[in-house]
């Protein structure tokens, strides 16, 4: 069993090492990557302290210990604040976020340090008898990750009228990053409600939730990888398009001659240009092109068309799609190229948008087609 543990601690380990790796040598840090650096070695702190338990390594045990004791008051706020810094561009947003750590920093110093001196403190006495630290830390932890979660899904139709493909692999990297931690609480939750609730208490209690976290590390390590830049979402803070805190809160109106205008150069555009099969448009290209700002074609988008970005560019590839199946040009091109060639990203995009807004997939689509093709001959 020792065994077992020490090749998954070593692991995690590894794991924490390539990550900080791969940040530290980024030559240009953005806020996210500064964030991400401490989370890493918050985990890495974790994962040394039940690695030098293991061992009997006392005095590693013990330094890791300071941090380790009330890391679920940290980790939680210091993710709600990564997930704000790539969705907003906010350049007060650490001094202004530093009282989410308030909690921390009153445990760390009343209650850790103290109780790493003396048990014998009274108020640690009574806050042992009467409080479970661990359900306490788990439930604020929970709550943090919901918050964030939150953030996110609120901050996605802002990311969905800027661009014309809302799969982008960073968004589901950044999702399934706080689903995976939020799971690893959950399950740390239910094993100390288990063992107050049955009255008993085991030393290995602490590796079952380690090693969820490690699986968790491995699994979005493996899909960051893959799918994003070193652990980051680096899309996201890259393309700083908008200020999601201030341009989708305020609404923008236009008169009735500026709607003409703008629906005239629109129409002009997807007809004649046909921008909608660039793969990735976004709201950006889309509005250079019309010459107006980006808020203009918010505006246009909501106000005259009744819809987003998203949805409007995709309607017209859909479309053409729908026109493609139709035509003899299915016959030299796979249904993925069909897809493709009428400028959606990728295959699972495109069956999903296609599906969703004829409720068919694009081959039922064509069988359909083309038997209402031949009872119509």
């Amino acid at each position: 069993m020792k065994i077992i543990l020490d090749f998954i601690l070593i692991t995690g380990i590894v794991l924490n090492i390539i990550a900080l790796v791969g940040l530290f040598r980024l030559k240009q840090k953005l806020l996210p990557h500064y964030i991400l650096i401490i989370f890493w070695i918050a985990i890495l702190d974790i994962i040394i302290y039940f690695y030098a338990n293991l061992h009997q390594l006392n005095v590693l045990s013990n330094i890791s210990y300071y941090l380790e004791d009330g890391v679920r008051f940290f980790i939680p706020p210091l993710v709600f604040i990564y997930i704000k810094s790539i969705l907003f561009n906010n350049s007060q947003l650490i001094k202004k976020s530093l009282f989410h750590f308030i909690p921390f920093i009153i445990y760390f110093t009343f209650y850790t340090v103290l109780e790493s001196l003396s048990s014998d403190f009274l108020h640690i006495k009574l806050i042992d008898e009467y409080i479970n630290w661990a359900v306490v830390q788990d439930i604020y932890g929970i709550l943090y990750f919901f918050l964030s979660l939150k953030l996110f899904y609120g901050a996605r139709k802002a990311i969905k009228e800027s661009y014309s493909y809302n799969n982008n692999k960073d968004f589901l990297w950044l999702e399934k990053f706080l689903i995976s931690f939020l799971i690893v609480l959950v399950i740390d939750l239910l094993i100390t409600i288990s063992e107050v609730s049955f009255g008993y208490s085991v030393s290995w209690d602490g590796y079952i939730t380690v090693f969820f976290m490690i699986v968790a590390m491995v699994y979005i390590g493996y899909y960051g990888l893959t799918q994003s830049s070193i652990f980051l979402p680096f899309f996201l803070v890259q393309k700083h398009i908008l200020n999601l805190e201030k341009d989708f809160r305020k609404k923008y109106y236009l008169n009735k001659s500026q709607k003409d205008v703008l629906r005239k150069k629109f129409i002009e555009l997807m007809h004649e240009e046909k921008l909608y099969l660039v793969p990735n448009l976004n709201l950006k290209m889309l509005a250079d092109k019309m010459m107006i700002t980006q808020r203009t074609l918010s505006a246009f988008f909501n106000e005259v068309l009744d819809s987003n970005f998203y949805d409007s560019i995709n309607t017209f590839r859909v479309d053409e799609a729908k026109s493609k199946l139709k035509s003899d040009e299915i016959i030299n091109y796979s249904i993925e190229g069909i897809g493709l060639a009428s400028g959606f990203s990728s295959k699972s995009s495109f069956y999903r948008v296609f599906k969703n807004k004829t409720t068919l997939s694009p081959l039922a689509y064509k069988k359909k087609a083309a038997k209402e093709s031949h009872n119509s001959q």
